[in-house]
């Protein structure tokens, strides 16, 4: 096992959260996503995915749509609106027990062949936008 790996497995036991081979079916709380997450955690540190994976995780109905297109199309959300993942974070999450990922997700791959990750970063931020930012706020935008 090298370094890299063993650290973003000990990261994910905190959030109870084990990543299985490609080739085996996911249970609860799996996901197949170790590439995404290793992107994720490169590109913008542990505290960034854990918050990512808490969107997930600690939310109603999303507590298992652990695939790497969810978790990166959060991600990107995140990175792109700061305000909410460092103002607002208490909201967000409380926003994600609104969404239905696994319903938003299931639309996103009806769209193929448009890139799954890119229609569900869209319809996520449709959602959460409607919930988190006032009116006139998405105006000014």
């Amino acid at each position: 096992m090298t370094a890299n790996k063993g650290k973003l497995d000990a990261l994910l036991d905190g959030l109870g959260i084990k990543l299985v081979p490609v080739y085996r079916r996911r249970a609860a709380a799996q996901s197949h996503a170790r590439g995404t997450m290793h992107e994720i955690r490169n590109q913008h540190g542990d505290g960034h995915l854990i918050f990512v994976l808490r969107c997930i995780r600690q939310t109603k109905n999303n507590r298992d749509e652990l695939w790497s297109e969810t978790i990166g199309a959060i991600s990107d959300i995140l990175t792109q609106r700061p305000d909410w993942a460092m103002d607002r974070a208490g909201e967000v999450l409380d926003a994600f027990d609104r969404i239905q990922l696994g319903v938003l997700r299931g639309d996103a791959v009806a769209r193929r062949p448009w890139p799954v990750r890119a229609t569900l970063r869209t319809l996520i931020y449709k959602e959460l936008e409607s919930i988190l930012d006032e009116p006139e706020q998405r105006l000014a935008v």
